[in-house]
Protein backbone atom coordinates (compact mmCIF):
# COMPACT_ATOMS: atom_id res chain seq x y z
CA UNK A 1 0.00 0.00 0.00
CA UNK A 2 1.30 3.73 -0.65
CA UNK A 3 1.94 5.91 2.02
CA UNK A 4 0.69 9.37 0.98
CA UNK A 5 1.30 11.15 3.53
CA UNK A 6 4.58 12.78 1.71
CA UNK A 7 2.07 14.42 -0.60
CA UNK A 8 1.11 16.14 2.67
CA UNK A 9 5.02 18.19 3.10
CA UNK A 10 4.70 18.76 -0.68
CA UNK A 11 1.36 20.35 -0.11
CA UNK A 12 2.86 22.03 3.07
CA UNK A 13 5.96 23.77 1.54
CA UNK A 14 3.86 24.79 -1.57
CA UNK A 15 1.55 26.84 1.24
CA UNK A 16 4.71 27.99 2.44
CA UNK A 17 6.04 29.03 -0.58
CA UNK A 18 2.38 31.20 -1.30
CA UNK A 19 2.53 32.35 1.76
CA UNK A 20 5.74 33.90 1.41
CA UNK A 21 5.14 35.21 -1.89
CA UNK A 22 1.79 37.27 -0.52
CA UNK A 23 4.03 38.57 2.17
CA UNK A 24 5.76 40.41 -0.16
CA UNK A 25 2.24 41.48 -1.90
CA UNK A 26 1.26 42.85 1.49
CA UNK A 27 4.25 45.20 1.05
CA UNK A 28 3.98 46.35 -2.52
CA UNK A 29 0.26 46.31 -1.16
CA UNK A 30 0.83 48.87 1.64
CA UNK A 31 4.12 50.86 -0.63
CA UNK A 32 2.61 50.95 -3.68
CA UNK A 33 -0.05 52.42 -5.60
CA UNK A 34 -0.15 50.34 -8.67
CA UNK A 35 -0.22 47.31 -6.14
CA UNK A 36 -2.91 48.98 -4.27
CA UNK A 37 -5.17 49.41 -7.77
CA UNK A 38 -4.90 45.41 -8.28
CA UNK A 39 -5.43 44.65 -4.95
CA UNK A 40 -7.95 47.10 -3.14
CA UNK A 41 -8.63 45.03 -0.22
CA UNK A 42 -5.28 44.79 1.95
CA UNK A 43 -7.76 43.13 4.95
CA UNK A 44 -8.22 40.11 2.51
CA UNK A 45 -5.00 39.34 1.00
CA UNK A 46 -3.86 39.43 4.59
CA UNK A 47 -6.68 36.19 5.61
CA UNK A 48 -5.00 34.35 2.38
CA UNK A 49 -1.14 35.10 3.80
CA UNK A 50 -2.51 33.96 7.34
CA UNK A 51 -4.45 31.29 5.98
CA UNK A 52 -1.44 29.47 4.27
CA UNK A 53 0.54 29.81 6.75
CA UNK A 54 -1.87 27.43 8.97
CA UNK A 55 -2.23 25.53 6.30
CA UNK A 56 0.85 24.79 5.79
CA UNK A 57 2.08 24.28 9.70
CA UNK A 58 -1.81 21.89 9.38
CA UNK A 59 -0.61 19.78 6.42
CA UNK A 60 3.04 19.66 8.05
CA UNK A 61 1.89 18.89 11.23
CA UNK A 62 -0.45 15.92 9.87
CA UNK A 63 2.46 14.65 8.25
CA UNK A 64 4.50 14.47 11.54
CA UNK A 65 1.63 12.72 13.14
CA UNK A 66 1.20 10.14 10.93
CA UNK A 67 4.94 9.19 10.88
CA UNK A 68 4.86 8.99 14.74
CA UNK A 69 2.10 6.43 14.92
CA UNK A 70 3.16 4.80 11.78
CA UNK A 71 -0.28 5.70 9.96
CA UNK A 72 -0.53 4.94 6.19
CA UNK A 73 -3.85 7.47 5.74
CA UNK A 74 -6.14 6.93 2.92
CA UNK A 75 -5.83 8.61 -0.26
CA UNK A 76 -9.45 10.03 0.37
CA UNK A 77 -8.24 11.45 3.59
CA UNK A 78 -5.20 13.34 2.13
CA UNK A 79 -6.56 14.13 -1.15
CA UNK A 80 -9.16 16.17 0.24
CA UNK A 81 -6.40 17.77 3.01
CA UNK A 82 -4.73 19.22 0.11
CA UNK A 83 -7.08 20.24 -2.39
CA UNK A 84 -9.09 22.31 0.69
CA UNK A 85 -5.21 23.39 2.07
CA UNK A 86 -4.98 24.85 -1.00
CA UNK A 87 -7.99 26.29 -2.43
CA UNK A 88 -9.62 27.56 1.36
CA UNK A 89 -7.38 30.93 0.58
CA UNK A 90 -8.22 31.34 -3.32
CA UNK A 91 -11.44 32.78 -1.94
CA UNK A 92 -9.13 35.00 0.00
CA UNK A 93 -7.51 36.48 -2.86
CA UNK A 94 -10.47 36.76 -4.98
CA UNK A 95 -11.99 38.66 -2.65
CA UNK A 96 -8.67 40.88 -2.25
CA UNK A 97 -8.92 41.51 -5.66
CA UNK A 98 -12.38 42.02 -6.43
CA UNK A 99 -13.88 42.48 -2.79
CA UNK A 100 -17.45 42.99 -4.15
CA UNK A 101 -17.81 39.36 -5.83
CA UNK A 102 -21.24 38.00 -4.71
CA UNK A 103 -20.57 35.65 -1.60
CA UNK A 104 -23.98 34.76 -1.56
CA UNK A 105 -23.87 30.45 -1.04
CA UNK A 106 -25.33 29.75 -4.47
CA UNK A 107 -23.40 32.12 -6.31
CA UNK A 108 -20.19 30.44 -8.13
CA UNK A 109 -18.09 32.03 -5.64
CA UNK A 110 -19.97 30.72 -2.69
CA UNK A 111 -20.76 26.68 -4.28
CA UNK A 112 -16.75 26.54 -5.37
CA UNK A 113 -15.81 27.83 -1.10
CA UNK A 114 -18.89 25.48 -0.32
CA UNK A 115 -16.76 22.94 -2.08
CA UNK A 116 -13.27 23.77 -0.75
CA UNK A 117 -14.68 23.72 3.01
CA UNK A 118 -16.12 20.37 2.49
CA UNK A 119 -13.33 18.90 1.13
CA UNK A 120 -11.37 20.40 3.93
CA UNK A 121 -13.58 19.38 6.82
CA UNK A 122 -13.58 16.05 5.51
CA UNK A 123 -9.63 15.44 4.98
CA UNK A 124 -9.19 17.07 7.91
CA UNK A 125 -11.85 15.30 10.37
CA UNK A 126 -10.80 11.88 9.02
CA UNK A 127 -7.08 12.81 9.80
CA UNK A 128 -7.94 13.77 13.34
CA UNK A 129 -10.29 10.39 13.84
CA UNK A 130 -6.99 8.24 12.30
CA UNK A 131 -4.30 9.94 14.61
CA UNK A 132 -6.48 10.45 17.90
CA UNK A 133 -7.41 6.38 17.24
CA UNK A 134 -3.95 5.87 16.99
CA UNK A 135 -3.33 8.04 20.03
CA UNK A 136 -6.27 5.88 21.92
CA UNK A 137 -4.32 2.63 20.82
CA UNK A 138 -0.92 3.55 21.65
CA UNK A 139 -2.50 4.02 25.44
CA UNK A 140 -0.72 1.70 27.98
CA UNK A 141 -3.98 0.22 29.69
Amino acid sequence: MRNYSNLLVLAGSLCMILALALAWGLVGARSSSFMKAMIPSYQYLLKAHIDYLMMCGLLIGFFLLFAHFQLSPSPFIVMPMIVGSLMNPVGFLILAVKPKTDQHPASPFGVVMACSFTLTTVGYAGAAWSVARAAVLALPL
